[in-house]
């Protein structure tokens, strides 16, 4: 049986909200903001889009490599949805050649729809969409080294 309720907000959110509810969290894993490697397996599309989505994900400072199977998951299910788009359309064509005006199989635009689906829903992880966005918040470029020590020492400068 699934968690109830919304998912808790992120310490780091509600630390930039000025909430007083992250001083009274613990413990919570924060990663480093990393790309991760993309999986060979993927396909043309989905590289492709591996690619621009890093690129932004990494300019909101919400991506790390602990990441990497959900965002192959968007990645695949965007590479899926194209492939189903572009199958649709080959059909549509060549129907209308054909002389038939709503010959559409019913299988590829269920694909199509599941597709889009699962990307709506992996999207929302990753702030991907307009309305997910504005549940994003972030404090600016992660400071902490590498090692994760960063959080015991100041910067200075």
């Amino acid at each position: 049986m699934g968690a109830r309720g919304p998912a808790p907000t992120p310490t780091e959110q509600l630390r930039a909200r000025g909430s007083r509810k992250a001083g009274q969290r613990a413990g919570e894993p924060r990663p480093p903001v990393r790309a991760p490697t993309c999986p060979a397996w993927l396909g043309a599309e989905a590289k492709a889009e591996w690619k621009r989505q890093v690129k932004q994900l990494l300019a909101m400072n919400v991506l790390a490599e602990a990441d990497r199977a959900l965002l192959a998951a968007y990645c695949e299910s965007w590479g899926e949805f194209v492939e189903t788009a572009r199958a649709i359309e080959a059909m549509v064509q060549a129907n209308l050649k054909a002389g038939y005006r709503e010959a559409i199989a019913a299988g590829l635009v269920n694909a199509k729809n599941k597709a889009a689906d699962r990307l709506n829903k992996l999207a929302q992880q990753f702030g991907l969409s307009p309305a997910s966005r504005t549940r994003v918040r972030t404090t600016g470029a992660d400071k902490r080294g590498d090692d994760g020590k960063g959080r015991f020492f100041k910067t200075v400068g």
